[in-house]
């Protein structure tokens, strides 16, 4: 609709994870690094933790598409869907192994897996992570021990909201948290980051300032969003659904605070957010 009305090539602020501009960020790019150097190591497991929305699966994403054109199948499994499913079924499955193995003979998933690892290096990437059973848990703790010659067969990341940190910390999984080696959090933006990254996901579908946006508007956003990219993505998406709606080419800080407004009244901005409004309203 209104990309059409700017003369925009895409949508800039889809709600999917990745759109036509992806804005690295500080801790977006240490988290790459982190993982890079871990792939590099071939061993351990690595932790990415953030907020809901925060660019995680982002991340793993584009980590995917980084290492499709080298001898290192990245398999993700969204631990959301697991719902009863066997985890060790389920990356076996992603891996391509049609005859699977007996999953509860350790011996025979090494078996299978070291035949995978003489050609490629085998990476296990588990997004929503914080939501394993336990006993998933123990067969992550199961992969990240199998080895053949002394070489760790598999890979593991776990990604996941900031609880995982803790979970990985309680007593019990002392021995899952050794085997950790890189951990990193993928953090809010700033003030200054997140007018960067409106400006940059407008930038990359072609926009000439038209709608123009008053300074005091990216302050608005930041403060209403927590500096979270899927909640300055909503209210970028429904500042500009409602410029094209009034037909104008500025847009001002009443013109945001009225979307924001609106976004409050509907629930769909974070619970932070809507609390601390109606605290002043009250």
């Amino acid at each position: 609709m209104y990309q059409e009305h700017y003369s925009l090539k895409a949508e800039p602020f889809p709600l999917s994870s990745r759109g036509e501009g992806l804005f690295f960020h500080e801790s977006f790019k240490r988290c790459m690094s982190y993982l890079l150097y871990a792939f590099h190591r071939g061993e351990g497991m690595v932790l990415i933790t953030g907020l809901p929305g925060g660019g995680k699966t982002t991340l793993i994403e584009e980590i995917v598409t980084e290492t499709s054109d080298i001898e290192m199948p990245v398999t993700v499994v969204d631990c959301a869907n697991l719902a009863g499913s066997d985890l060790l079924e389920l990356y076996l499955e992603g891996l391509g192994v049609v005859a699977a193995p007996d999953v509860s003979n350790a011996r025979a998933v090494r078996d299978t897996l070291a035949s995978i690892r003489q050609a490629r290096r085998p990476v296990l990437v588990l997004d929503d992570a914080h939501l394993l059973s336990e006993e998933d848990f123990k067969t992550v703790y199961m992969l990240c021990n199998l080895k053949q010659k002394g070489v760790h067969l598999v890979q593991v990341v776990l990604a996941g909201h900031p609880k995982l940190r803790e979970t990985l910390l309680s007593p019990g999984k002392e021995q899952l948290h050794q085997r950790l080696v890189a951990t990193c959090n993928i953090d809010a933006l700033e003030m200054s980051e997140t007018r960067e990254y409106i400006l940059h996901k407008l930038r990359a579908v072609g926009w000439t300032d038209n709608p123009s946006v008053a300074e005091s508007v990216y302050g608005a956003i930041y403060r209403s969003s927590l500096g979270v990219p899927r909640w300055i993505d909503l209210i970028c998406s429904r500042m500009l659904l409602n410029a094209m709606a009034g037909d104008r080419e500025f847009i001002s800080l009443d013109d945001i605070c009225e979307v924001i407004r609106d976004l409050i009244n509907e629930d769909l901005l974070p619970d932070q957010v809507r609390l601390s409004t109606q605290k002043k309203v009250a």
